[in-house]
């Protein structure tokens, strides 16, 4: 996850668990605890932005029955989001997301389960710090 404010501030947060079915459920996972995070640092108006198009036309379309697997998940989504006064999630295009986009597959390299929000990135985000230089 990165989060920009509006005044200029980044918090990055990087989360990893075993054991998903798919990667829908791995990036449905992944939103909800980024929506959790976010709510805990009080931010209660928030677009979220993902490069999984399959997840932003399952939440568009709003017909859970279609997915029974995640069936939890979706109840999970709907009560969290029930908590800010505005929640949208976009579809973005990876060339766009990729900063989040390189803090999960370092969490996934990680090979255990761990959550992390701050606004410095750790020692081992870091590593990949150079690629988030925007030219």
């Amino acid at each position: 996850m990165v989060l920009m404010t509006e005044d200029g501030m980044t918090t990055y947060g990087s989360f990893a668990s075993n054991r998903v079915l798919t990667p829908l459920h791995a990036e449905f996972r992944a939103l909800l605890w980024a929506m959790k995070s976010s709510f805990q640092l009080y931010h209660s108006s928030m677009t979220f932005e993902t490069d999984y198009l399959q997840l932003v036309n399952l939440l568009e379309e709003d017909d859970e029955d279609k997915w029974p697997s995640l069936l939890a998940v979706c109840d999970e989504y709907h009560l969290i989001r029930s908590m800010f006064t505005f929640c949208s999630i976009v579809f973005i295009p990876r060339s766009r997301n990729f900063r989040a986009d390189l803090l999960a597959k370092g969490a996934r390299s990680r090979g255990f389960s761990f959550s992390h929000v701050n606004s410095q990135l750790s020692g081992w985000m870091a590593q990949t710090a150079n690629f988030f230089e925007v030219s």
